[in-house]
């Protein structure tokens, strides 16, 4: 299966992450600058950061966004998102223009990718696989 994967930055990948760690050292700063109310507040914010916590290990494996394909299927992943595939059915229409990778499918089911972020020889084998016609004209 061929394979190619948008550079995320680093903030975008361990978002999750980031807003566990900030939730949870608001929640101990608060803790201990605070006289009154202190216990209520903090440990809204230390569930927060928990939950945020509990989020990211969730999604740990979803943390890149990438198109994979082969002959039978093509498999959309996107930024904290579960990955949607798509079988070559005549259903499916695929269309490959200089910005986004368009498919359309039954049922508003169909997807669109933009292209930004992407290296040019990846764009270069997505060209391959999908400019041909065949898949342009399946609807």
């Amino acid at each position: 299966m061929q394979r190619i994967e948008k550079k995320v930055n680093f903030f975008k990948r361990n978002l999750n992450y980031i807003f566990s760690v900030s939730w949870l050292l608001m929640g101990l700063a608060f803790y201990l600058n605070s006289d009154s109310g202190r216990y209520l507040v903090s440990s809204l914010y230390g569930i927060s950061g928990i939950l945020y916590a509990f989020l990211a290990y969730k999604q740990r494996g979803r943390n890149t966004e990438y198109l994979a394909w082969d002959d039978e299927k093509l498999v959309v992943a996107r930024l904290h998102q579960k990955p949607k595939t798509y079988h070559f059915t005549p259903e499916i229409n695929i269309h490959l223009s200089n910005y986004n990778l368009i498919i359309k499918a039954p049922r508003a089911t169909g997807d669109m990718i933009e292209l930004k972020g992407f290296t040019e020889e990846d764009l270069d084998l997505l060209r391959e696989k999908f400019a041909d016609p065949v898949f342009a004209n399946n609807a």
